[in-house]
C-alpha cells in the first residue's frame, strides 16, 4: 500500500483562485470573459436572423468572428506572456518586490 500522508509543506497549501498579477494579464482576462459572453445564447439570438452578409448567413459570419477573435486573443496572450516569463526567469515579478523562490 502507498503512504498517503501529507508532508508539512503540503499542509500549508490551500486551494484558492489565482488572480492575474499584471495589469496586462487582467485586461486579457477581461477580454477573454467578454469573448465568452458574446458567444453565449442571449447574444447569439441577436445574430440568428435570415440575413446574408458577405455571402454568408449572419449566424455563420458571427461564428467566424468569434473563432478568429479567440485565436487572436490567445496569440496576443502568448506574445504578452513572454515578458512575464522573462521576469519570472530573472526571479522578479513586476507586481511584487520580493523574489519568488523555486
Amino acid at each position: 500500500m502507498t503512504n498517503h500522508t501529507i508532508g508539512p509543506d503540503a499542509k500549508k497549501l490551500r486551494s484558492r483562485v489565482i488572480m492575474p498579477r499584471s495589469r496586462c494579464a487582467r485586461w486579457l482576462l477581461v477580454a477573454f470573459l467578454l469573448l465568452l459572453a458574446v458567444g453565449c445564447w442571449p447574444i447569439i439570438t441577436l445574430f440568428n436572423r435570415p440575413v446574408v452578409a458577405a455571402g454568408l448567413p449572419l449566424m455563420a459570419l458571427w461564428s467566424y468572428v468569434i473563432v478568429f477573435s479567440s485565436v487572436a486573443l490567445m496569440a496576443l496572450g502568448n506574445r504578452l506572456s513572454r515578458g512575464d516569463s522573462e521576469a519570472a526567469q530573472a526571479g522578479h515579478y513586476p507586481s511584487s518586490e520580493e523574489p519568488r523562490k523555486p
